[in-house]
């Protein structure tokens, strides 16, 4: 079986199960990766031509003269028509609905993330991470990522780098330390490392593996499953769009982060309440619901 088979099945959702990642074929029209492109080389005109909802603003733009070379930009598809296209585009959700076992998927939130080319500025890496890290006030375990290149993405380029399994490793002490630490931007990268080589004396398999993907292919992630990216050594940048989808039967719970204090997520404000005051995660105006398809609903 091939982990990157153009139209998935049942196969494909062993493959994800087993291994926390999956690869497809080329799924997504050149059309619609060129829309996005084109709202990317327009960013700095801060020209948005959806309604953003509510007051999410402070966390829509890079701020200026921010030196880190990996700049991300979240709620993208609120902000742009192209890439809530894309985000939503039925074949994308179909396969994300298929290996997240749900029947209903909605989007927790989009981001873009461009990865400028550089080996000596500080913070070039993306650390290993979970994106379950984040989500603490979520109360499903099968949510997923996509992870969206636009453009033919090699290992030199930085592309997404996944520790195959590691969404089944033992939760011991040490595992759990690092599936809950928020290291997407980490301070020491070979400490890092060295702490997930550790495992190894415990029995755990440490399987790196580099997810190449040309332009139109798309993977996918456990949110269990340790991933990050190395350098941009190419001499443009990597851009690529993350889309985290939640399942129908998500929503908020109460949870305590690592200082002790009630967790939140980035939306948890700005969402509309559910009765008992929660934060209502299928909000449609900032949780947009992709599958089964439906008649687009963006803001503006």
């Amino acid at each position: 079986m091939s982990p990157s088979d153009p139209v998935p099945g049942a196969e494909a959702a062993a493959f994800y199960q087993e291994h926390g990642w999956y690869a497809t074929g080329t799924i997504l029209p050149d059309e619609l990766l060129d829309r996005a492109d084109e709202v990317i080389r327009g960013l700095d005109a801060d020209h948005r031509d959806l309604d953003v909802p509510r007051s999410l603003r402070e966390f829509l733009a890079w701020p200026p003269g921010e030196p880190r070379p990996t700049r991300l930009n979240q709620y993208i598809c609120l902000q742009y028509r192209a890439m809530a296209e894309l985000a939503s585009f039925p074949a994308l959700a179909r396969i994300a609905a298929l290996l997240a076992g749900s029947r209903r998927l909605r989007i927790f939130n989009t981001a873009l993330i461009r990865k400028r080319p550089g080996s000596a500025e500080q913070y070039a890496q993306v650390g290993w991470h979970c994106d379950r890290a984040y989500w603490a006030t979520c109360s499903s375990e099968r949510m997923t990522t996509a992870w969206v290149p636009l453009q033919d993405t090699t290992v030199s380029m930085g592309t997404l780098a996944v520790l195959s399994g590691s969404h089944t490793w033992p939760d011991t002490d040490e595992v759990r330390a690092l599936r809950t630490a928020k290291t997407f931007i980490a301070e020491d990268h070979d400490a890092l490392w060295s702490r997930l080589e550790s495992l190894r004396s415990d029995g755990v398999t440490v399987d790196v593996r580099q997810i190449e993907l040309k332009r139109g292919q798309v993977s996918f992630h456990h949110p269990l499953t340790l991933h990050g990216s190395g350098v941009n050594l190419a001499t443009t940048s990597r851009n690529a769009i993350s889309v985290h989808y939640q399942d129908g039967a998500n929503r908020y719970q109460p949870a305590t982060g690592a200082d002790g204090a009630p967790a939140t997520y980035v939306h948890d404000p700005f969402v509309r309440r559910r009765p008992n005051g929660d934060p209502d995660y299928a909000d449609p105006e900032v949780c947009l619901p992709v599958w089964p398809p439906t008649a687009p609903s963006w803001p503006g």
